[in-house]
């Protein structure tokens, strides 16, 4: 409160002296806070000296802000008071459980004899482990009994699903890195889960024989930084006079896939919909539920792509065959206004999608 100075001449300057200064409103914890999604009964709190008129908060994940108060029960599920009370200038509440969209500032705005002042309290949701990274084999690659057969090109692909951030992928063969062949990283996020694929193709040669492809997933949350998965490659013995196996076909007549969909990686720096230029644009095409898979051409309107393309990868279930490619393409000023399009040839007939790239500087 401010105090009176009962001297003559001075009251006056000396009730202006101890009423000028500014609330300081002090936050429990201080300035930051680092939580673990599915944590429990987290506290933030916002304290004044004096008692206070109103007390607003702004919680990140909340639709907006309400007043957090002892005599009211919080707007927002699985959010209560916290505190001593406005009497006491006191103002917080109490997260049940920690979810992802907490990540952000808390905001508190206290009134102080009709001033407002605020507070801040950065939540930081720490990352969240990947599961253990997997390799998988395209469906067309001829794989029985863990065998590969000499000179034909085998198309992987590695996926690290549900982490946060995205886990960055790295691709070995025996502990040396692997560099060519391998596709642009294509990330997809929903619900700050963030799955990374990348694919990778080798034409198995006789020296490959007994050695592991790795692919290796970088991720902070990981003990030790990162997690492996190997795939061991083993040559099929062929002789002259083995008759062929008979391949078991799932699908025999022609479907026609659905058309094609674009969809850029979640990596891709964006703004209101336009591209940086200089950046490098990532982008998968994916056919869905055709017989046989669908092949794809590239373009920037006119102007056939085939440089920054991965092998396709395709796999099948009782619908039909999913072909998938990425490709990366680093954009220039000259792409403002310009159409990417992926075309999906199928012998039941071609279809296109296409993508209109904005840039800014």
């Amino acid at each position: 409160m401010c105090s009176r100075v009962w001297l003559s001449g001075l009251v006056v300057v000396g009730a202006v002296l101890a009423c000028s200064h500014a609330i300081q409103v002090v936050t429990e914890p201080a300035g930051q806070v680092t939580v673990a999604e599915g944590q429990q009964n987290v506290n933030l709190l916002c304290l004044v000296e004096e008692p206070v008129d109103f007390c607003i908060v702004k919680v990140p994940g909340a639709p907006a802000p309400f007043a957090a108060s002892d005599k009211l029960p919080a707007p927002v599920e699985g959010i209560r008071f916290y505190g001593l009370g406005w009497a006491k200038g006191s103002c917080g509440i109490t997260i049940d459980t920690i979810k992802a969209s907490h990540d952000g500032p808390f905001e508190c705005t206290v009134s102080v004899r009709g001033q407002t002042y605020k507070g801040q309290i950065d939540i930081n949701v720490s990352a969240v482990a990947p599961e253990p990274p997997k390799i998988e084999l395209a469906s067309n690659v001829d794989s029985s009994n863990g065998e590969f057969e000499f000179g034909k090109k085998v198309t992987m692909r590695c996926v690290s699903r549900n982490g946060w951030p995205g886990a960055k992928l790295s691709w070995y063969l025996d502990g040396v890195q692997l560099t060519d062949d391998v596709g642009a990283e294509f990330a997809e996020t929903f619900n700050r889960r963030t799955t990374v694929q990348q694919t990778y193709r080798r034409a198995i040669a006789v020296e490959d024989n007994r050695k592991q492809v790795t692919c290796r997933a970088e991720h902070p949350a990981y003990p030790g930084g990162f997690m492996e998965t190997s795939l061991p490659i083993k040559l099929r013995k062929v002789y002259t006079n083995d008759k062929p196996v008979a391949q078991k076909e799932d699908l025999k007549e022609l479907v026609k896939p659905r058309p094609p969909q674009l969809t850029v990686s979640s990596d891709v720096e964006q703004q209101n919909g336009a591209f940086k230029a200089g950046s490098n644009l990532v982008v998968q095409c994916v056919s869905k539920d055709g017989n046989p898979p669908a092949g794809f051409l590239w373009f920037l309107n006119d102007q056939l792509i085939y440089e920054g393309l991965s092998a396709p990868f395709v796999s099948r279930n009782f619908r039909g065959n999913t072909v998938q490619q990425t490709l990366m393409y680093q954009l220039k000023p000259s792409d403002h206004g310009k159409n990417l399009i992926c075309k999906a040839r199928h012998p039941e007939g071609s279809e296109e999608t296409r993508l209109k790239i904005n840039t800014y500087n």
